[in-house]
């Protein structure tokens, strides 16, 4: 594993994106393997490096398809204002009408699961599976909503380090190997600060999509670290209960950024869940 990360810290600088453009936003993705598509929305505050186990292993079984969020990694810069989780939707929407993709598995950490439940309300016959990666259904509460606007001030005011040193304990378990640390760190550093706040702002905005879970048919996988502290795990356990057609996978030792931590056992879940399909 230690090797693993390794390769990855040295791939940072060598990741090829391909752009391409929507209603003049430039989109940064990567497209990678073949069969049916599987798209994978990043989590807070990071970008689509994050997902660099997966486009390694899931590119075996599935087309997979990462991008960067508006702002985010090398996709058109935003203003600081806030970016709901459905316009987030849109940008996927836009990128597999550019790549002709009519359906695919929609898959989100944490940020990426609340946009994967949007994208799942207002594009339902463009999603035949969700994957929802520590993430939870529910809106904030106010208090946490005004949380979100003074942080979003301080990044604008102050840039992102107090932010991202509160995040990176809760990111990952204690046993996080400190090469997976310092990766995701260095993804986290490259965000800009209006990125953060206009996110910020925009996760404070989402709405309650539990319904939306309910009466969907379509599969659902559902994972989460069980040492996760930022979303409690209950949460998933809830949208489980919830949900018509899912499955709840449970990882062990691993944080808030599973898919990240425990990249092994969490591909191992996708490719069982949804290769079988």
């Amino acid at each position: 594993m230690k090797r693993y990360f390794q390769i990855l810290c040295a791939m940072v600088v060598m990741c090829v994106s391909i752009s391409t453009f929507a209603n003049q936003r430039h989109i940064s993705y990567v497209d990678s393997g073949s069969g049916n598509p599987v798209v994978l929305i990043h989590a807070f505050p990071a970008d689509q490096r994050l997902w660099q186990p997966q486009q390694n292993e899931l590119s075996k079984y599935f087309r997979v398809i990462t991008l960067d969020l508006w702002g985010f990694g090398k996709s058109s810069e935003v203003d600081g204002k806030a970016i709901t989780m459905t316009e987030y939707a849109d940008e996927v929407r836009q990128l597999l009408d550019q790549l002709h993709i009519q359906k695919a598995v929609i898959g989100g950490e944490s940020m990426g699961g609340y946009i994967a439940l949007a994208f799942l309300k207002k594009y339902p016959e463009r999603a035949n599976g969700l994957i929802l990666s520590d993430t939870q259904a529910i809106a904030d509460t106010d208090e946490i909503k005004q949380k979100r606007e003074l942080s979003a001030l301080d990044v604008l005011k102050n840039g992102t380090s107090n932010l991202i040193n509160g995040f990176m304990p809760k990111a990952l378990s204690t046993s996080a190997p400190e090469v997976t640390k310092q990766y995701l760190r260095h993804i986290l550093d490259d965000q800009s600060s209006i990125t953060v706040a206009s996110a910020l702002r925009g996760m404070a905005l989402r709405e309650d999509l539990t319904t939306s879970l309910e009466n969907a048919s379509l599969p659902v996988l559902i994972v989460t670290g069980d040492e996760d502290m930022v979303i409690s795990p209950i949460q998933s356990e809830v949208m489980h209960q919830n949900a018509k057609n899912s499955k709840l996978v449970i990882i062990a030792n691993a944080g808030h950024l599973s898919s990240l931590e425990k990249p092994d056992e969490w591909n191992e879940a996708v490719i069982k869940y949804f290769n079988a399909k």
